[in-house]
């Protein structure tokens, strides 16, 4: 360990932390910024430094006083002490260091597109409930810890949301309920609220608990429309939500608009929780489409919403989806809105595309893959396809450029534009068209 050691930061990491250098190694230290010189302790971690924040001596510019009092103890906010168009600043040269180091791409013209909103914009909350002088709270262990952080308010999740999260703990506690116990199996671990729209779903992960006597009060919370139970007992879950839920209450999914469309959504299906920053990224999306289409292919499709919007845009698409409750969401979707030509399929992306492949012609392609993108076979499957359009939604800048460093061998890259999907944070959404080069050059 080296105490008080003076470094001047000269770029932000990929979890927001700030980097500089000390006796030829990086050093990584989060709680400050590029162009700030902080007095630090240091780690070796053999390659590189782990540094503790001190003090800082010189501070950047853009430094400002955070919303949130929790952000450097929470973690999840890494860049909220710094102002907006600082913040989309480093999300740039995230995305360009990431894209460079694994494509071999030198810059991305376009600046990032801002989100309509800073504070509130998250849709969804998912947060753990631990006890707190007897009472129940949600909290969150502190970044690198095995310490809780309680979350009395959130700055970021949407207002609404918010108060229904706070409402279901005081009438959880008004009915004396207790947070999970390991031994007993009983307990509440986990409060999900979403909402859009001003419909609201709960859902209220425990142990083998009866929920009963608390129910007719939360019955009464304003615009939750629907109240979910799932049990989970298990020590170590790799996912909290079990895929099974118990209805307390209400309707069966909420009902959100997206553009011009009406979509349905139940608890355990994915949808981005910016939801004003993912219309303008799906009008984007159908804006890079040709206007006619004979078949195009949504990978990935969640829900079936980027679908929808390119339903216009081609006599058949085609959604994938792993997940079989989105499948049935995005079926029910498509028959809302009198859409018969879109159908969907419930597989994996790189089995369905190949087969379908080797049946149809596909003009476009739109993939949005998890943070670990696309699989090699899928890869291998785009490359030797005729697909003349590839559209490439990423959350991850790493494997976006892995993937692209592949794709380039047949796929021009004609656009890359960076979204602001989550402000406060170092995440940035990536929107990247492709075009297939003429096979006679190929």
């Amino acid at each position: 360990m080296k105490n008080d050691v003076k470094i001047e930061i000269t770029k932000a990491g990929i979890n927001g932390e700030g980097i500089g250098f000390w006796q030829r190694k990086p050093v990584f230290i989060p709680g400050c910024f590029p162009e700030e010189t902080v007095l630090c302790d240091l780690k070796d971690e053999g390659r590189y430094w782990r540094g503790e924040l001190r003090k800082v001596l010189k501070k950047s510019p853009h430094r400002v006083v955070p919303v949130c009092p929790l952000c450097r103890r929470c973690g999840a906010c890494a860049l909220m002490e710094v102002d907006y168009e600082e913040q989309l600043r480093i999300k740039k040269q995230l995305l360009e260091g990431a894209l460079y180091k694994y494509a071999g791409i030198e810059e991305v013209e376009e600046d990032i597109v801002p989100s309509p909103s800073v504070l509130h914009y998250r849709n969804k909350i998912n947060l753990p409930v631990f006890e707190r002088d007897g009472e129940l709270v949600n909290a969150v262990y502190a970044q690198g810890s095995n310490h809780p952080v309680v979350i009395d308010s959130c700055p970021v999740h949407e207002e609404k949301a918010e108060e229904i999260r706070i409402q279901i703990l005081n009438v959880l506690n008004q009915h004396g309920c207790k947070a999970y116990d390991r031994k007993e199996k009983k307990g509440i671990r986990q409060i999900v609220v979403r909402g859009i729209d001003e419909e609201y779903q709960a859902v209220l992960v425990t142990g083998r608990d009866d929920l009963s006597s608390a129910l007719e009060d939360l019955k009464k919370i304003d615009l939750l429309i629907e109240i979910e139970q799932g049990i989970n007992t298990a020590k170590d879950p790799v996912r909290m939500m079990p895929e099974k839920l118990k209805r307390l209450y209400g309707r069966e999914k909420i009902t959100m608009k997206v553009g011009g469309f009406k979509l349905k959504l139940s608890p355990q299906a994915f949808f981005q929780l910016n939801h004003d920053q993912a219309e303008r990224i799906y009008r984007d999306v159908r804006d890079l489409i040709p206007d006619y289409c004979e078949r195009i292919i949504e990978a990935y499709c969640g829900i079936g919403a980027i679908s929808l919007y390119l339903a216009d845009r081609a006599e058949e698409i085609i959604g994938i989806e792993l997940e079989e409750k989105a499948v049935r969401d995005a079926e029910e979707n498509a028959r809302i809105n009198h859409l018969d030509h879109l159908h969907f399929i419930a597989d994996d992306a790189s089995h369905a595309i190949r087969n379908l492949l080797k049946k149809k012609h596909v003009d476009a392609l739109v993939v949005d893959p998890p943070r670990t993108g696309l699989d090699e076979e899928l890869l291998k499957t785009l490359n030797l396809s005729k697909i003349e359009t590839l559209v490439y939604i990423s959350c991850n800048p790493a494997t976006l450029g892995k993937d692209l460093n592949v794709l380039k061998e047949r796929y021009d890259i004609s656009l890359i534009r960076g979204y602001d999907m989550f402000p406060n944070t170092p995440l940035v959404e990536t929107l990247v068209l492709l075009k297939r080069r003429d096979h006679r050059k190929s």
